[in-house]
């Protein structure tokens, strides 16, 4: 089943390329506690200067609701209270995907 996971970040939390943004990333990468979740794509969201993160998107493809819920929580975002909202929802993914 795929997911789409938008979060929000606390405002002013995360600056674009800080380490607070580079940790999240080699998560995104490598998350060995959770080898049912790959990531397809993501990305961080910006404010208008686009020089702070203001959340992020992923498309995930994982056996359930809870094994994405499971795999948020373990993220460095949430473990260092960067995010004010979370929203997953299935995802019917039609085009552009990939084979």
């Amino acid at each position: 089943m795929f997911f789409i996971v938008n979060t929000s970040h606390k405002p002013g939390r995360v600056k674009t390329g800080s380490d607070e943004q580079l940790a999240f990333a080699d998560f995104l990468r490598n998350h060995p506690d959770h080898p049912d979740v790959v990531v397809h794509n993501a990305g961080p969201t910006h404010e208008r200067d686009f020089d702070t993160a203001d959340g992020f998107l992923l498309i995930v493809e994982a056996p359930s609701l809870d094994a994405v819920r499971a795999f948020v929580d373990d993220s460095s975002y949430c473990k260092a209270g960067t995010l004010s909202d979370v929203q997953i929802r299935m995802w019917d993914w039609r085009t552009g995907r990939p084979d």
